[in-house]
């Protein structure tokens, strides 16, 4: 007896995901009799042979040497994660506590409040909580103060919409004279306000270079100077917190695995450019495998949520943990502290 192409479909679906969950669970590799009595699939242990069969020949499972027993493949966990996971919600009590913990803190600074949400997602996750802030995308210049020291000396100070004041010396024979500064400042100001420090360097090189501005050109020489003090304001920055995480949970045995971690977190440019670029794409992001930009992380998964400001993206929050990470319960932790990050920066900046 033929059966329906839907059945069909569907009894590879549930086989494939109850291979996952039960990896997931207990780390090792799954056999057909496991599941039958497991999932009550209604199904002999034949059965549910052929139909694993079917899904290594599709790509979606593999099988250790030394096993009768299957594990997904990177394929196959991508498949489970965009068409069969069921998001775990969190209880009414871890809600509460990720609320209290950054809601109703005391945090001034928005590194300080970063901080606690790393801690928080780690806790709740188990895993390494990772966290990108472009800072340069974050400082929005209210207003620019040039004060003159000596001849040759000036004293920048930029006062940021959010209250910080960044101070910083200009040393050279090409400043600008005492009575042409409250002209560059009153240009700086009139330019610049309520721009980002990104904004403004970008807007510095169209005009001066790409599309000239005879306004820009009169301050060639100071607004070079200006620029080389934005360049040096730290831009993107990576925190993390939890890397015990990565002994307890699925990189124990693997010294290989912790030592290319380890080298992805110190060497950092691999994994801020795969962070960088989750602030374009959807609210929630997971990277599989080889999915990961750093080779260096090529075994792993990374599940990130974008935090925001008046929904304007600010950075990423997210776990870096082993392939066979409970998703359902990641993307939940992960998206909800996300969230309430974003209402904590907003209490803190209005």
């Amino acid at each position: 007896m033929m059966l329906d192409p839907k059945e069909v479909e569907e009894r590879r679906k549930r086989i494939l995901k109850g291979i996952i969950r039960t990896y997931i669970e207990t780390g090792t590799p799954v056999a057909s009799r496991f599941l039958v009595s497991k999932y009550r699939l209604g199904l002999s242990p034949a059965t549910v042979r052929n139909i694993m069969a079917e899904l290594e020949k599709l790509g979606y499972i593999t099988h250790p040497h030394t096993s009768a027993g299957r594990i997904p493949t990177n394929k196959g966990y991508r498949y489970y994660v965009d068409a069969l996971m069921e998001e775990e919600q969190l209880t009414p009590w871890e809600k509460k506590k990720i609320l209290m913990q950054l809601i109703n803190s005391q945090y001034e600074e928005i590194e300080n409040l970063m901080h606690q949400a790393l801690g928080i997602v780690s806790d709740l996750t188990h895993q390494l909580a990772i966290l990108f802030y472009n800072r340069e995308n974050n400082i929005y210049v209210e207003k620019v103060n040039l004060i003159p020291i000596t001849k040759n000396k000036i004293l920048v100070v930029i006062i940021t919409e959010s209250g910080d004041i960044l101070h910083f010396f200009l040393e050279g024979e090409e400043l600008p004279l005492h009575e042409k500064l409250d002209k560059f400042a009153n240009f700086l100001n009139a330019e610049f306000k309520g721009l980002s420090i990104t904004h403004i360097k970008n807007k510095i090189r169209t005009k001066l270079i790409s599309s000239p501005d005879p306004l820009y050109s009169m301050f060639s020489s100071y607004l070079k100077l200006f620029y080389k003090i934005l360049d040096s304001i730290e831009g993107k920055r990576l925190f993390y917190q939890g890397a015990r995480n990565l002994l307890d949970f699925g990189f124990s045995g693997d010294i290989e695995d912790l030592s290319s971690i380890i080298t992805a977190l110190e060497e950092k440019v691999g994994l801020i450019k795969l962070l960088e670029q989750d602030l374009k794409k959807g609210d929630v992001n997971i990277h599989i495998g080889e999915e990961n930009l750093c080779d260096y992380i090529s075994e792993c998964s990374i599940i990130t949520a974008r935090y925001k400001l008046h929904g304007k993206p600010l950075g990423t929050i997210g776990i870096l943990g082993p392939k066979r990470i409970p998703y359902a319960r990641m993307v939940s932790v992960v998206k909800y502290v996300a969230d309430v990050l974003s209402q904590a920066i907003e209490s803190i900046i209005f």
